[in-house]
């Protein structure tokens, strides 16, 4: 008789273990997905700590959008910067962003621009925030401020909410090449000669033109 019983609550604790378990996992995932944001203090911090880490090759290994897969999956501190942006963004952080081609260089003034800048990049299937006309080989893209608050340029109206605070009009190049980021090779698209018109997503949703590449 012992035995029956103690088989019997074997096999209980069996069939009653998946639930409990999977109960486990959802409440892991819920705990993940009500994390709170960083604040803004805290990203600042983030973006000195990563630049003063990374002083080499000139400066550009501050750039984590030149990055290829395997230097971001070793590299947490980089993994923790990327995530600032949602879901097919890519952030743009003047104090550490570069542009390339001609004669490279880093964002200029930055500290006259926003901490993080949010950049829409290549999608397969057109979305509301990315766009690729085939035909005029033409890109639209969305982009918007990371933390609305601390824009310097926050007072200002339409597009003067980052135009006003660029540092230098060279600056776009850098917006440009994140919204074509790997000249659309990672979307399967080839973007490399296409040119590029970017809008402003408000603090209040609405979206004003922003830059044209040509």
């Amino acid at each position: 008789m012992r035995r029956l019983i103690s088989w019997l609550i074997l096999t209980a604790l069996v069939i009653v273990a998946p639930p409990a378990v999977a109960q486990q996992s959802a409440t892991e995932a819920e705990r993940k997905r009500s994390r709170p944001s960083p604040s803004f203090e805290q990203v600042a911090a983030w973006i000195d700590a990563y630049k003063a880490g990374h002083r080499g090759n000139r400066g550009k290994d501050w750039d984590i959008n030149a990055k290829t897969p395997a230097q971001i999956a070793a590299d947490p501190a980089a993994q923790q910067l990327l995530s600032l942006c949602g879901k097919d963004q890519r952030p743009v952080i003047p104090l550490l962003a570069w542009e390339y081609g001609g004669s490279d260089h880093s964002w200029k003034n930055p500290q006259a621009s926003a901490l993080v800048y949010c950049v829409h990049t290549p999608v397969k299937e057109t979305s509301p925030n990315w766009r690729y006309d085939a035909r005029r080989d033409h890109v639209t893209a969305d982009v918007y401020v990371r933390f609305p608050d601390h824009n310097p340029c926050k007072n200002q109206s339409g597009a003067n909410q980052v135009a006003a605070c660029i540092g230098d009009r060279t600056n776009f190049e850098i917006f440009v090449d994140t919204a074509s980021i790997n000249d659309g090779k990672d979307a399967g698209l080839s973007l490399a000669n296409a040119s590029t018109a970017l809008r402003l997503i408000q603090p209040n949703g609405t979206k004003v033109h922003l830059w044209d590449d040509k």
